[in-house]
């Protein structure tokens, strides 16, 4: 009988992808077949988003702007709190590429997290446009919903699964302009000023280029690097786990709570 070590001294690109995750094995699908399986993803998460109760609150016309104010200061305060772990981890995970990788394609993953630098703070100045506290933004310990996102990123580097990256970037930077270009006609009707609006108009445009970056680059490392498929399926889920349903909740939460309606 063979005793394997600890399965923890495995790295993950090293370990079985169980059809049980997935209902299928990734590593039989084409391709194209894995960014249709990232995209049905997306999909699944706007269509439970839509269906949730904070979208229903949100897009109400009847809807207190207090309560849209309060919402937004917290989903900002929760992107200040993840955002530069995300950060330092990501960058982490691009530098455990494939040196046969193409060099454009590693200054580019690198380049996107250039442009993503200093989006916390972006983040941090629509906060504090709603009235938000900056010593308390600063100082304050990451929520259970940010310490998590920020965590999956880390966890990737931790195994060595840096394939999962992309298959984590697709949602974040595919459905946030998708979400932001909803939310834009709300807050303008809501009165909120450019002062706290920001970061929604920045990534209702520039994450469509990101997104379509992204999309090219899942189907060539698929083509490339055949491994790349599993660890592209799984990235995505370990990520929507986290980001971005559970940490809008929790936002949401927070702000009725602040409001006395919770």
């Amino acid at each position: 009988m063979t005793t394997l070590s600890h399965p923890y001294t495995l790295a993950h690109p090293d370990r079985i992808a169980s059809e049980d995750d997935f209902g299928f094995d990734p590593n039989n699908l084409t391709p194209t077949e894995v960014m249709e399986y990232l995209d049905s993803r997306i999909q699944d998460v706007l269509a439970e988003f839509q269906g949730s109760e904070l979208w229903k609150v949100v897009s109400d016309p009847a809807t207190d702007a207090r309560l849209i104010q309060e919402i937004m200061k917290e989903v900002y305060l929760e992107i200040v709190m993840y955002q530069p772990d995300v950060i330092e981890a990501t960058i982490a995970a691009i530098a455990q590429m494939p040196r046969t990788l193409d060099v454009d394609d590693f200054q580019e993953m690198l380049h996107l997290q250039v442009e993503e630098f200093t989006h916390g703070e972006m983040a941090l100045r629509d906060y504090l446009g709603l009235g938000g506290d900056e010593e308390y933004a600063r100082r304050r310990r990451m929520s259970p919903t940010a310490f998590s996102t920020a965590a999956m990123w880390r966890m990737l580097a931790h195994m060595r699964d840096p394939f999962a990256y992309l298959g984590g970037l697709y949602p974040l930077e595919g459905i946030t302009p998708i979400v932001s270009e909803m939310i834009k006609g709300v807050l303008r009707d809501k009165g909120f000023q450019p002062d706290s609006t920001e970061f929604v108009e920045y990534h209702s445009t520039a994450d469509v280029e990101h997104t379509r970056w992204v999309k090219e680059l899942v189907i060539k490392m698929a083509e490339a690097y055949p491994e790349s498929k599993a660890s592209m399926c799984y990235g995505i889920n370990y990520f929507l786990a986290v980001y971005p349903l559970p940490g809008w909740n929790a936002a949401f939460g927070r702000a009725k709570q602040h409001l006395g309606l919770e």
